[in-house]
């Protein structure tokens, strides 16, 4: 029985560059190439998103939406960065694992963004002198040079 030959592959040895042992290029691979409207389009969505952001912001705009300005930044923070992964990441022709990891690590980051909130709005609960040092901060003494 005889070993299989890679040479039908079109794939060679090539040195090693990034030391990481020899590595097989395979050269039946195709770069994701989309075309320049394509990425005009994505360019005019991130300067109008980025007008969104500014125009949102109460000093520069005037326009007063209270904690909501907050959030509509951070949805519109969301928007653009979704749009560069997709398009600039190449996650949009990528495979379904690596979306599922990307995926995976936002809704991680998500719950740890979540419970620090929480976390946040509830210190008033625990200690009912909210605002006030705790009991050990109001015992130290500082010594001024």
């Amino acid at each position: 029985m005889s070993k299989p030959s890679h040479e039908s592959h079109e794939s060679h040895q090539s040195p090693d560059t990034h030391g990481h042992g020899a590595a097989v290029v395979d050269h039946t691979h195709h770069p994701h190439v989309c075309a320049w409207q394509t990425f005009v389009g994505i360019y005019a969505a991130l300067l109008f998103l980025t007008f969104v952001t500014v125009g949102v912001a109460e000093p520069v705009s005037g326009l007063h939406l209270g904690s909501m300005s907050m959030v509509v930044a951070m949805l519109v923070a969301a928007l653009k960065a979704s749009l560069v992964m997709t398009v600039f990441m190449h996650l949009k022709w990528d495979t379904a694992i690596n979306n599922i990891a990307f995926l995976g690590s936002l809704i991680f980051l998500s719950l740890l963004f979540l419970f620090t909130l929480v976390d946040h709005s509830t210190r008033g609960e625990a200690d009912p002198q909210a605002g006030t040092p705790a009991p050990y901060a109001r015992q130290a003494k500082f010594v001024d040079d």
